[in-house]
């Protein structure tokens, strides 16, 4: 039987439970140790912290049935007639659902997508984590080249931060934000969580990649050890 809610509740309800699952799964992966990695390493961990998370939330009745998908391809999207540069992208987290109240077949497939990068002092001067966090981050959600979250009205970003004032990290997030022409990210009421994972908020506005304005969701976890 399909489901009875509309389609902004349904993908509200599935938002609110991918964000719990990882949520979850970044305080595992902070319990295992070994941070000091790079991105490949420190997401394929948390993939199988993931789907520890989803099991133990399913007994909550809040998992998700469905698997996440690591590192494939974007999808296709109805509105491209031909093969766009972005399904040759590949973000790090996708979940998908179904929304059985859309009525066209082709848009039922919905997509959460997530990316993640390091944050903190940059390790030398070719990579620094917290300009990279906007221009190979923030930008993938904004831009036709690899259009992040296309036909979805949010997605999310996390942040590994491994060293670094987290007020600071902020500071020069929203300075290269602002170098790029979009809104700044605010921190939630709940303030910073200290060695656990902060929520916090943005608004993109994105012609290039519909539906705008999107609503980035920012998981910033902090595994700093001093």
């Amino acid at each position: 039987m399909c489901p009875t809610i509309d389609g902004p509740r349904t993908w509200r309800n599935h938002e609110r439970r991918v964000l719990r699952i990882f949520s979850r799964a970044l305080e595992m992966l902070r319990y295992e140790g070994r941070l000091d990695q790079c991105e490949d390493s420190l997401n394929r961990r948390l993939l199988f912290c993931i789907r520890k998370a989803n099991a133990e939330l399913a007994k909550e009745n809040e998992g998700l049935d469905c698997p996440v998908t690591y590192e494939g391809r974007n999808q296709p999207d109805a509105d491209d007639e031909v093969r766009a540069s972005r399904e040759d992208k590949r973000p790090d987290f996708q979940w998908g659902l179904t929304d059985h109240s859309e009525q066209n077949p082709l848009r039922q497939d919905k997509y959460y997508v997530v990316e993640c990068k390091r944050s903190g002092t940059p390790r030398g001067a070719n990579w620094v984590f917290n300009e990279n966090y906007v221009t190979h981050g923030v930008c993938r959600f904004v831009h036709a080249e690899h259009g992040y979250g296309k036909s979805a009205p949010s997605g999310a970003m996390v942040a590994y931060i491994h060293d670094m004032a987290v007020d600071d990290i902020l500071n020069e997030v929203n300075r290269h934000l602002n170098c790029q022409s979009m809104t700044s990210i605010t921190l939630s009421n709940r303030g910073w969580a200290e060695r656990g994972v902060s929520r916090l908020d943005q608004t993109l506005d994105r012609p290039e990649v519909l539906p705008t304005p999107f609503s980035l969701r920012h998981l910033w976890a902090d595994f700093r050890t001093g």
